[in-house]
């Protein structure tokens, strides 16, 4: 059993399957705090969408290095809502260190099965 494991959740996505969790492998990044904002600021400004907490945990295990696993003795859980509210968006979405080769790819094939809310800024009210 893995000791250490960080759950993705956003508090306004209803959830019908199990929140995965995830294991930090590789150490690539300290926190999955970083590149899941850094992947749905990527996804707003590209789409104009925000990913649920399920893709978001997808997305880490495919290009940042993370493990999804079955159980563990500590589970750290992730608010990715209050993550993308509070960060510096500026610094996140220009740190080239977090760019992967087909993360573009994998946010389009997330749309529209895995969006949670379609960004604020483009809402329009009539």
């Amino acid at each position: 059993m893995t000791k250490h494991a960080y759950q993705l959740f956003n508090p306004i996505e209803q959830v019908v399957r199990p929140l995965p969790l995830l294991n930090n492998v590789t150490q690539e990044t300290a926190h999955p705090m970083v590149p899941a904002v850094y992947i749905q600021l990527q996804a707003e400004a590209l789409f104009g969408v925000r990913l649920s907490a399920v893709r978001l945990s997808s997305l880490l295990a495919q290009f940042y290095g993370y493990r999804i696993v079955g159980a563990a003795e500590y589970v750290e859980r992730v608010d990715v809502r209050l993550a993308r509210e509070e960060a510096e968006t500026d610094e996140v979405y220009h740190n080239e260190a977090l760019a992967r080769d087909g993360l573009v790819s994998a946010i389009r094939q997330s749309i529209p099965g895995d969006v949670v809310t379609l960004s604020e800024r483009l809402v329009v009210v009539n």
